[in-house]
């Protein structure tokens, strides 16, 4: 195994940004240039001492966007790549080819463009990994759910946080790069029908082989139940040969979607960003950086 002493980066980022809003954001965005501007400020503080490099996804973005970012990043190693509307499952497959393919750095993160960090959340988060060799990879959020995570975790506590183990994440998450070339034609099947928690319980094989999990989350409608089929549907070969991943979340979370309904609990998002979101909400014309 390669240690990351051989790498020229201590994390290689592929971010992507899609310029409208989907769902039901907190602070009630409706801009999502001032929403990705909120975002990538607090991405920037996540950062902390780490030396990254940075490939960033425009898929179907107007100018102002990628303004906005060689404003916000100015020293860091960064590469713009333009796409032409191809949509969440194609840029997400782009994301996992360019992280694979990288060999800048050995840890790799895939970040969405509705995240808010910490500060130096990612850097706390290098440094589990780095600590840990048993990790294989982690989500900076905490994805509770009463029914999937009901799970005899294995726990670290550091620094006043608690890590635990966790059947599944969503798209946003930090993985060894060695460990992304196995679980990649798994971390795929999304692209093929399979949901995020799907692709997860596949990984992780928690939950795939309970089905008293499948009876329990048929009380929350069909997602539960859904993805544990849809796991042994894309990747059952890998369920019943393929090597268990470890995937942690922290308590409290470093970071939080931006959804109202997935806000990640035990953390003060409103008094954290409030002020600023509103700042950012009131400005006109929208959020384009002042030029150098």
């Amino acid at each position: 195994m390669e240690t990351t002493k051989s790498r020229e980066f201590d994390l290689a980022v592929c971010y992507r940004i899609y310029p409208r809003i989907s769902r039901d954001s907190i602070f009630d965005f409706k801009d999502k240039l001032a929403l990705v501007r909120l975002n990538l400020e607090s991405f920037k503080t996540a950062i902390g001492g780490l030396k990254i490099k940075m490939w960033v996804l425009l898929d179907n973005c107007p100018p102002a966007y990628a303004e906005l970012l060689r404003f916000i990043f100015p020293d860091t190693a960064m590469e713009l790549i333009a796409l032409d509307g191809e949509g969440n499952g194609r840029t997400y497959a782009r994301q996992i080819d360019i992280l694979s393919a990288q060999q800048a750095a050995d840890l790799v993160y895939l970040a969405e463009d509705d995240y808010l960090y910490l500060p130096q959340s990612l850097e706390k988060a290098v440094a589990f990994l780095r600590r840990h060799p048993d990790v294989d990879a982690l989500t900076l959020a905490d994805h509770e759910d009463r029914y999937v995570d009901r799970i005899r975790s294995r726990q670290y506590l550091e620094d006043c946080r608690r890590w635990r183990t966790v059947v599944a994440t969503a798209l946003t998450f930090m993985i060894r790069r060695e460990v992304l070339l196995t679980a990649t034609p798994v971390l795929k099947t999304f692209c093929t029908g399979n949901s995020d928690l799907g692709l997860w319980m596949a990984l992780t094989k928690l939950r795939v082989f309970n089905p008293w999990c499948c009876i329990r989350g048929f009380g929350d409608g069909l997602f539960i139940p859904g993805s544990q089929a849809l796991a042994w549907w894309h990747a059952w070969r890998y369920i019943l040969f393929g090597k268990r991943l470890s995937l942690w979340s922290p308590v409290p979370a470093l970071a939080t979607h931006m959804e109202k309904n997935s806000l990640a609990p035990g953390v003060d998002w409103e008094q954290l960003f409030g002020s600023r979101a509103r700042e950012l909400k009131q400005s006109r014309p929208a959020i384009s950086p002042p030029k150098a």
